[in-house]
């Protein structure tokens, strides 16, 4: 299928603006004490992209797919396909696309702190220490993960049931020794990765885990390029942007997203936005323009999106136009990532900007899901595997190519209720879910707070932690 390449969008600039921040970076330094506000509310958001991961593998083993269609296509008016509301169902490639904006945003904030604050040396270590710890982070508990699951494809009984792009190997020391070499190969750092290329079979949703490093690695240099090189910060958000609508129009979606958030980051610590329209624009009309950002980004996230149908996008009534401004960087497996990069932009950026945005996602359960959402993501398959499928035929989910078992109807319940909320399906997930958050948790506590203290460990000992202000 041959799209229309989409015009890229122009950067205007205006010196009036320019001048405007040069002229109150010089008059307003920021106080060196100054401390900005909490962004704990995107653990939420982080949180919530996690659980509609989940919640899109899941439904698939009740509704036929019918969630991945857009609404009005060829008569499918689903109650899981309907607009804004799809994306709790269908939502996991637009919450990847959030992880990479958030992630952009998170790592760099640092190290801007403190240029801001004029403590080039400690911005230097900041980064450093970064760049040592960010691989233990991503991979120490990826690996253990994918360990036990290796092992458990082994387990007697057949916990973890055998699936076809993952056949188990002839002996437990085989499969270890395949998890090796995979392990090696595939997380190596120098190569490509994506959804589109080569799976890693023992935790597909992994393939995400070295486009983080790589993503990681590339924020650390950009930020430190555009601190040390002591370009103003005004020039250095306009080549920032200018940069991510290259690599969006390109198909490089996945370094697109993380240059968005070390955007976000920027106009966050030095207040760009908020600084420049607050010249301008009452704040009625600034809550306006916000509330647009919000609704337009969360209509982005919910393009109907499946690899290799771009029919479901092209036939939903409201998606024709857009899905033929998607640039020729993007084939039919990939289409919807290029509304999906700049609807998580300005998702994230909503986020930043909307209070009642934030309170909600600084909610306790979100807050939560936040503080579980790396483990929850890598172990969520497999307990998918071991038990949602093991309740989903319990209730009553069985098709003619089920294999025959005794659990099969055990606790028989009919299924009532529309796609996305019918009886076998919500009960189904909350039983599936309460696993996946226990051991989820378990694994936080485990591997993935003792990875992230480790690092710090193992930085302090390096003589790379950044030392406190007195």
């Amino acid at each position: 299928m041959a799209y229309q390449l989409g015009e890229p969008s122009t950067a205007h600039i205006s010196l009036d603006l320019e001048r405007q921040l040069e002229f109150k970076h010089e008059v307003e330094p920021p106080a060196p004490k100054t401390l900005l506000r909490s962004t704990a509310f995107l653990d939420g958001l982080r949180g919530l992209a996690a659980l509609f991961v989940l919640i899109q593998h899941y439904i698939g083993h009740f509704d036929g797919n019918v969630h991945e269609h857009g609404f009005g296509e060829n008569g499918n008016y689903s109650f899981a396909s309907l607009p804004f509301l799809r994306i709790v169902f269908s939502g996991g490639s637009a919450a990847v696309a959030i992880f990479f904006v958030l992630s952009g945003y998170v790592l760099s904030r640092s190290a801007l702190v403190h240029a801001r604050e004029g403590k080039r040396d400690a911005c230097a270590m900041s980064l450093v220490s970064a760049v040592v710890r960010r691989p233990i982070r991503l991979y120490v508990p990826t690996l253990c993960v994918t360990f036990a699951i290796a092992i458990l494809m082994h387990a007697p009984f057949g916990a973890l049931a055998e699936v076809s792009w993952a056949p188990p190997k002839e002996s437990l020391a085989a499969e270890i020794g395949n998890w090796t070499m995979e392990s090696v190969k595939f997380f190596n750092p120098f190569q490509l990765h994506g959804s589109n290329k080569a799976w890693y079979t023992y935790d597909l949703v992994v393939w995400t885990i070295p486009i983080e490093l790589k993503g990681s690695m590339l924020i650390y240099a950009l930020t430190a390029a555009c601190i040390f090189s002591g370009l103003p910060v005004f020039w250095s958000v306009l080549l920032l942007d200018l940069t991510m609508m290259v690599l969006l129009q390109l198909g490089r979606w996945t370094m697109g997203c993380f240059i968005g958030g070390l955007i976000l980051s920027y106009l966050d610590t030095y207040s760009l936005d908020t600084g420049f329209l607050s010249w301008y624009l009452t704040q009625r009309t600034q809550t306006i323009i916000r509330h647009v950002v919000f609704v337009a980004g969360y209509y982005l996230l919910c393009q109907p999106a499946h690899d290799g149908h771009p029919e479901y996008s092209l036939d939903t009534p409201g998606w024709y136009y857009l899905t033929l401004l998607t640039p020729q960087g993007y084939d039919q497996n990939q289409y919807y990532r290029y509304w999906h990069s700049w609807g998580a932009y300005m998702m994230v950026y909503a986020a930043l900007r909307i209070e009642w945005l934030q309170q909600f996602l600084n909610t306790r359960p979100l807050r939560y899901l936040g503080k579980v959402s790396f483990m929850l993501y890598l172990i969520h398959l497999a307990i998918l595997n071991i038990v949602g499928d093991a309740v989903a035929r319990m209730l009553g989910q069985v098709y003619p190519t089920t294999e025959e078992s005794w659990v099969n109807s055990l606790l028989y319940i009919p299924d009532i209720g529309p796609a996305g909320l019918s009886s076998r399906f919500l009960l189904s997930l909350a039983v599936t879910l309460s696993v996946c958050l226990v051991v989820a948790d378990v694994g936080t506590r485990l591997l993935d707070i003792p990875s992230v203290h480790f690092g710090k460990w193992l930085v302090q000992r390096l003589g790379l932690s950044v030392k406190a202000s007195p």
